[in-house]
């Protein structure tokens, strides 16, 4: 049986090929195994990825230091591309209603332009801010400096899977808005030493700077979806919306969500 694969643009830049999603790739992910969901994806992505850049030998090592968009973004084409680029996405949301009772409510999502992505940005001397054009994995600049509102000249390092993996770790109750920064390994340097920032100690101006840069700076894939709750009336202000991440959704892996 023939393989049929798929080439497309990373947000990184770098070309990347993945073939499609085969029956192995659900029971990999539905195993009763003591594995995380993120590290029987990262299995799931080294068996899709047929070539990135110039590599063509993908392991799980390699996926883990992947950029945090580029895997996500290669996860989606490789739904996508499996489901031949359908315009839409229809899933079940399950939830209890006033009574207690366990609803279902069927949603239709339009992807016309499928799930938008904001590529990776690098700092040129000359023209400044403009999108990232790498052409092999090994080529990109992960560790990115920029100088505080205070003077202080910090750096931090792109979004990957090992940070991705150590946000995963960090106990539900110790996490907080420093979390999504911790993931990227902030420091500054003294005598050439690396030295991790205190983020505590950061003025207000330094820590939104810091916040802001990475924003502007890191590559995204938009795979959040958000809709009004079947019983909206019932509902307070803030509990109206629903959001949710489609790579959370059973009909992502199973469209039929008979499992």
């Amino acid at each position: 049986m023939t393989t049929r694969t798929h080439k497309f643009k990373l947000p990184s830049g770098v070309e990347c090929e993945v073939q499609e999603l085969k029956g192995k790739h659900q029971r990999i992910l539905t195993e009763q195994s003591n594995e995380t969901h993120s590290s029987k994806l990262d299995k799931i992505l080294a068996d899709l990825i047929v070539s990135i850049g110039d590599r063509g030998n993908v392991d799980v090592a390699f996926v883990q230091k992947m950029l945090a968009s580029d895997r996500k973004k290669s996860l989606v084409e490789a739904r996508q591309f499996t489901m031949d680029f359908e315009t839409s996405f229809d899933f079940t949301y399950d939830y209890v209603d006033a009574n207690g009772k366990k609803q279902d409510y069927p949603l239709h999502i339009e992807l016309d332009e499928g799930f938008p992505t904001k590529p990776l940005m690098v700092i040129d001397e000359e023209k400044g801010m403009i999108e990232a054009a790498y052409e092999n994995y090994d080529d990109i600049q992960r560790a990115i400096k920029i100088t505080l509102p205070s003077g202080t000249e910090v750096e931090f390092d792109l979004l990957d899977g090992k940070g991705e993996e150590l946000a995963m770790k960090t106990k539900k109750a110790a996490r907080s808005s420093h979390t999504a920064l911790t993931m990227r390994r902030p420091r500054y340097y003294s005598d050439g030493t690396p030295i991790q920032l205190n983020l505590d100690n950061l003025s207000y101006r330094d820590i939104e700077a810091l916040r802001k840069a990475i924003k502007e700076l890191e590559g995204q894939v938009d795979t959040e979806i958000m809709f009004e709750h079947p019983e909206s009336e019932l509902k307070s202000p803030n509990e109206k919306d629903v959001v949710l991440d489609v790579l959370g959704v059973i009909a992502f892996f199973f469209p039929s969500e008979a499992i």
